[in-house]
């Protein structure tokens, strides 16, 4: 039993632990590198290890998405798959990693959202797995959601009125929305409406990104729209500006084709911003059509309740068509949400539902409190 007033936590640098870990705990949270085996060799992103003095000087790991090896008890958060294969499925792969998390240094697997869960019951299901050690695993399986430091709501919000400001922020500018944000733009200049896009992003697109056609001819169409007179772009911003960006927005925009979350979309409803997002991964879990943003039905693929391409289909030109449709689609239907607010009011209801559910979801106090509990728990202080 540990008797020290304070726990010594032992955590990962970066995003995204930053908004999945207590930011406000009782105890002492040390912030340390891990070895990316993923960089020494594609698919091994599954697990990492730590510096041992490090660990040796600490109570617990904190990680998130890879599993620690140290010789050290643990609890773990992931975004959307535990444990991850990513380009390395094969069967001594998984039951490496099963086991670790079957250890008894592994004392609690904490998703970020209810399609994490559901994602990691999903892989249970389909693993080469004894009944009990299923019923283990589901044992160990919690949810706690992303948080950040959620300012006290004003009224001094922007109204529906004169320019409409809409903001995108995500440097996979295409995986994220960026080309339905750009034929909105066209669409908005087409037809005369007020709205005004501002854009975040370094405009990553195709190549090595999953979700995207290959072939750089196909963004140039998009990228063109950049000039459109009510385009305004920035290659990066620091965080301090996107949020001030975010808060003078009417909308954000997350018109994601694949997200795990979409953390943006906290930061954005931590202001009181709606969110104009794809009803994909765990965005239709505090993001309602109508009340505190708007919904779109997500881009597809063949045979699939979601956006899962073949990764060597992404030059074809069938796949591209598919793409641009869906481009489309979201665009049109992105536009016609926003042009069904017709009063003032409509919005400033849609502004504090937002900032209410931030509230609600995304507190950092709450989720300081239940990992400094979680922490004690595991580790027989109470």
């Amino acid at each position: 039993m540990v008797n020290r007033s304070k726990l010594n936590i032992l955590a990962p640098v970066g995003y995204p632990w930053d908004f999945s870990g207590p930011r406000h705990s009782k105890n002492n949270v040390k912030r340390k590198r891990f070895v990316p085996f993923n960089r020494i060799r594609g698919g091994l992103d599954g697990f990492t290890v730590f510096n041992p003095v490090d660990t040796w000087s600490s109570d617990l790991i904190h990680a998130f998405n890879r599993i620690p090896l140290n010789a050290k008890r643990f609890v773990i958060g992931y975004e959307s798959h535990l444990p991850r294969f990513f380009g390395n499925h094969s069967g001594s792969y998984e039951k490496f990693l099963y086991g670790q998390l079957l250890s008894r240094r592994c004392k609690k697997i904490v998703g970020i959202s209810r399609y994490a869960q559901n994602n990691f019951i999903e892989g249970l299901d389909n693993a080469d797995l004894k009944d009990e050690e299923r019923s283990l695993l589901r044992g160990k399986l919690d949810i706690r959601y992303p948080n950040m430091d959620i300012p006290e709501w004003n009224d001094h919000a922007p109204v529906w009125e004169g320019e409409i400001n809409l903001t995108f922020v995500g440097n996979h500018f295409s995986r994220k929305g960026g080309c339905t944000v750009l034929r909105m733009a066209e669409l908005a200049f087409e037809q005369k409406l007020p709205y005004v896009f501002n854009i975040v992003s370094a405009l990553q697109c195709g190549g090595s990104i999953w979700t995207d056609p290959s072939r750089e001819e196909f963004y140039t169409p998009y990228l063109r729209l950049l000039s459109l007179p009510n385009v305004r772009h920035h290659k990066t911003l620091p965080n301090p500006e996107v949020m001030k960006l975010l808060e003078r927005s009417h909308f954000s925009l997350l018109t994601t084709f694949a997200d795990t979350f979409g953390y943006s979309a906290i930061e954005s409803m931590a202001k009181g911003t709606p969110v104009i997002c794809t009803n994909q991964g765990a965005l239709p879990e505090f993001i309602s059509d109508g009340v505190n943003g708007f919904s779109l039905a997500p881009a597809t693929t063949q045979g699939a309740p979601d956006w899962r391409p073949d990764f060597n289909s992404r030059g074809n030109a069938d796949f591209e068509q598919l793409f641009a449709g869906n481009v489309e689609r979201l665009a049109t239907g992105a536009v016609k949400k926003l042009t069904q607010i017709t009063n003032p009011d409509q919005y400033a209801n849609m502004r504090k539902a937002a900032h209410n559910t931030a509230k609600d979801f995304f507190d950092a106090n709450t989720a300081s409190a239940y990992w400094d509990e979680l922490y004690n728990v595991v580790l027989d202080r109470k």
